[in-house]
């Protein structure tokens, strides 16, 4: 691991003025940078680890001013600079500050004065490394201070910084790796967009085609080619799901935030689109929206030529090319695989082979030719057919041979009709409410229906039903799969209407509620200035419901009997006042109460007690008129308290510490929010996400909090002065966050740690592989241990150390051994793998602690 931007300086010339101005700059836009500063060097055995940042840095900016020559460090570093553009392609970005390139690469003047200096007690060969760098350094050019924008440092910054952005670009997408071949359709999108030319326009290509065809893949790709290209960059997927859940406003502010690095809050849609039409106008940007549906999302994602700066691009796919209609677009067709090709992917989900085993050779050319070369249900047919004896494929293959061709879903249904009952009704779960959710929400929910997710979820995995994305374990769902599921629970819903359990968009012609299922729409959702009060009446009739989502609806009446078996209730955008009697929903599991207009004294909180014991997650988030929290105490059972963007919320109140069963509290993105004491008594904690609370400086915590907790996420707070024991399945936190503030000592047996490992099948399989970097391994390790045992450095300096040595276990298995004082001479980073691997990488200390 390294840091993205390395800064040199000299601290007297610039640690007050443009260096610090640059850093911040960086930092707050999420960009890992490395700050070197003479203040915190304490002898060359420093220097490994300032090497260390610099190679492992993609960008290095030297700040040449007047004394920075003076410095032996800073020549060193600016050499190690040229050294690593040369072998490792690093891209130097030097400053010239109120000084000319010509003084740097001459070395005249202050520079010229201090190689006299150096002359007298440095050898010739440095010298003229030293030299030869400055000279490469000033030949690239960079940026002089005194001609961008007359002098002005600010201008000098935010000029720096839009390069750095475009060097880095952060932006390039996962592509499945499906052995899908599609160089021809990848060379005529390229060619339609035709981004060589000279042409000022803002181009627009759709690829349009039947869903789950590959259009998503392909555009993908397509962009992962270009977006060097561009001076920023965007992505939104699923644009038609995530619409019908999350609102254009929300989209809206995805797209800013990749474009301009920036965080916006937006009432409306436009809103939005003010913003857009007035910060982007010169910007070159490409942009790919995924799955449009209709032409308002078009319009209000940016969808016009004048949105965007000259040369920019924008790749849109879609099921339905109409309506992209009245707009200047190149279209490309995206049709079935090729046979080969399309067999590679069938042989690669049904037997992990580019080629089909013997005797399914026959069979899976069959089948493959059934699929019509759609992607999506080649790979998922194999799936299902991948653990089946041979009869069953001559099953499903005359099954699928009875099917009309373009019936996509008919063959899809082949894997849904495979499924157990609780596997059917996870899926249609998925389908229905949960795409997009945090895996661990929906598990509260299916745990409690006692469907054994933890046993069921995989499987619909390797079926290719599902995914969990595993950067946020949110659950993923391909549109045509979900598409199918909507559209099974519909039939259900349509001929058994007293049984349905999930219900979805309303009409309400002549003052009547009508219950609808269809494939566009997933909430009870008000139109513009449209009230809408939902009845008991209205809910009788469903006795057996278990999921509802309302959106902006009243609800009134007499709620006896009513709503008894509801598990889980999305209620957005909820009244802030509302008249009901008798509501008891007694086996609630899941309430979210997102963006609602409620305070800790809402109406509502008393009608939810009959949920005291079933109740398992509280989401209210993003309810801006909350202050503090409500009665907690009311919810005992409560497991996951989610209150992320509470724009009001400054405190948690402190019944928190009466919920004894907390597992997880996320509380980001809160701009006045302070922690309270009781939250040192949550004894089953384990996750505490904290990101963007700027005022959370301090975790109220005990030693035995800090044990327990296997999570925590945030850039701003401390840990408490009591010393806190490790515990051996280690403490996780986000390696990006390190820099930013200091864990306190955590005593912990390195011997321990050593035979934890050793008895690990990965370390053991590693160090077969790797014998003589086990051998290195070992006598390091060897060393840190006697280190944290005499409390002396081993065998290079025999001085003390005081105090002893540190531990901190991060997210990305990283284990950092410091020291606060005095650093060990050969400071360590292991990386610590799920079985207590330990590996010899690089280390970053310098950076990562103040000493």
């Amino acid at each position: 691991m390294g840091y993205e931007v390395f800064i040199s300086f000299r601290g007297p010339d610039t640690r007050s003025s443009i260096t610090s101005y640059l850093y911040d700059r960086l930092t707050n836009i999420g960009i890992d940078t490395f700050r070197d500063d003479e203040e915190i060097r304490k002898g060359r055995e420093i220097w490994p680890e300032i090497r260390e940042a610099i190679r492992g840095s993609k960008i290095s900016i030297p700040i040449f001013s007047k004394n920075y020559a003076w410095s032996t460090w800073c020549l060193d570093e600016a050499a190690e600079m040229v050294d690593c553009a040369k072998s490792r392609s690093q891209i130097i970005l030097p400053i010239f500050y109120k000084i000319p390139p010509a003084q740097v690469k001459k070395q005249t003047e202050s520079f010229e004065e201090a190689f006299k200096k150096h002359a007298d007690k440095v050898d010739p060969e440095t010298i003229r490394k030293w030299r030869d760098a400055l000279e490469s350094c000033a030949l690239l050019g960079g940026y002089e201070s005194n001609t961008i924008a007359n002098g002005n440092e600010a201008a000098l910054v935010r000029k720096v910084v839009f390069d750095v952005k475009r060097e880095l670009k952060k932006a390039y997408l996962h592509v499945p790796d499906v052995l899908i071949q599609v160089e021809d359709d990848v060379q005529n999108v390229l060619s339609l967009l035709d981004c060589d030319s000279d042409s000022e326009d803002t181009g627009m290509v759709a690829l349009f085609g039947l869903g789950g065809i590959g259009k998503t893949t392909l555009a993908k790709i397509v962009y992962n080619q270009l977006c060097d290209r561009f001076e920023a960059c965007a992505f939104l997927g699923d644009v038609r799901e995530k619409t019908e859940r999350m609102g254009l406003p929300s989209l809206q502010m995805q797209l800013i935030l990749q474009l301009k690095k920036e965080r916006v809050n937006l009432i409306n849609e436009d809103e939005g689109i003010n913003f857009i039409q007035g910060n982007f106008r010169n910007d070159k940007v490409l942009i790919l929206l995924d799955d449009i549906s209709n032409k308002s999302q078009l319009e209000y994602l940016g969808g016009k030529s004048e949105y965007f700066g000259p040369g920019s691009r924008i790749i849109v796919t879609t099921r339905d090319p109409d309506i992209l209609k009245g707009r200047k677009v190149y279209y490309h067709k995206v049709v079935g695989m090729p046979g080969d090709l399309g067999l590679r992917l069938f042989s690669k989900h049904a037997f992990g082979l580019d080629y089909p085993r013997a005797p399914f050779v026959d069979l899976s050319k069959e089948i493959v030719k059934t699929t019509g070369g759609l992607p999506l249900a080649i790979v998922t047919i194999a799936s299902f057919l991948s653990e089946e004896e041979e009869d069953i494929w001559k099953s499903k293959l005359e099954a699928l041979r009875k099917m009309p061709e373009n019936e996509v879903v008919m063959k899809l249904m082949i894997s849904y009709d495979a499924l157990t009952p609780d596997q059917k009704q996870i899926f249609l779960d998925i389908a229905c409410f949960f795409i997009g959710e945090d895996k661990d929400v929906a598990f509260c929910l299916w745990n409690d229906l006692k469907l054994n997710p933890a046993l069921q979820v995989p499987v619909l995995q390797r079926k290719s039903l599902v995914n969990i994305f595993e950067d946020d374990d949110r659950i993923w769902m391909h549109q045509q799969l979900r598409d199918m599921g909507r559209a099974i629970v519909k039939r259900e819903n349509d001929s058994q209407p007293e049984r349905s359990i999930r219900l979805w968009k309303h009409r309400k012609p002549s003052g009547v509620l009508e219950w609808e299922m269809d494939e566009e729409h997933l909430r009870i959702t008000l139109e513009p200035l449209q009230i809408l009060t939902v009845t008991n009446s209205d809910l009788k009739q469903h006795p057996n419901l278990r999921y509802l989502h309302m959106k902006g609806v009243n609800i009134s009446g007499d709620f006896n009997d009513c709503l008894v078996e509801l598990r889980y209730l999305r209620w957005a955008e909820a009244p802030p006042k509302f008249t009901v009697t008798h509501l008891n929903p007694k086996n609630l599991v899941i309430l979210d109460l997102s963006g609602s207009d409620i305070k800790s004294g809402w109406v509502g909180w008393k009608h939810f007690k009959g949920a005291a014991h079933s109740l398992k997650v509280l989401n209210l988030s993003k309810c801006s008129g909350l202050s503090k929290t409500p009665d907690l105490s009311i919810f005992p059972r409560l497991e996951r308290l989610i209150l992320v963007d509470c724009m009001s919320l400054t405190e948690i109140g402190s019944s928190i510490g009466h919920l004894s069963m907390l597992v997880s509290l996320n509380i980001e993105d809160n701009l006045a929010l302070k922690l309270p004491k009781e939250l040192s008594r949550l004894k089953n904690l384990r996750e505490l996400m904290l990101h963007n609370s700027p005022f959370i400086f301090r975790v109220p915590v005990s030693g035995e909090f800090l044990q327990r907790v296997r999570f925590l996420s945030s850039p701003c707070c401390e840990s408490s002065t009591t010393p806190m024991v490790l515990p051996e399945e280690g403490l996780r936190m986000p390696i990006t966050f390190l820099r930013d503030y200091l864990l306190e000592e955590f005593p912990i047996s390195l011997r321990r740690l050593q035979e934890l490992r050793q008895d690990s099948p990965s370390y053991r399989q590693w160090s077969r592989r790797h014998p003589e970097e086990a051998k290195d391994d070992a006598i390091h390790m060897e060393e840190l241990c006697q280190l944290q045992e005499t409390g002396n450095h081993v065998p290079e300096n025999p001085a003390p150390i005081r105090p002893p040595c540190r531990i901190a276990i991060l997210e990305d298995h990283f284990l950092y051994f410091y020291c606060r004082s005095h650093p060990p001479p050969r400071p360590l980073m292991w990386a610590l793998d799920a079985y207590t691997l330990l590996m010899r990488v690089s280390t970053r200390l310098a950076a990562a602690f103040a000493y």
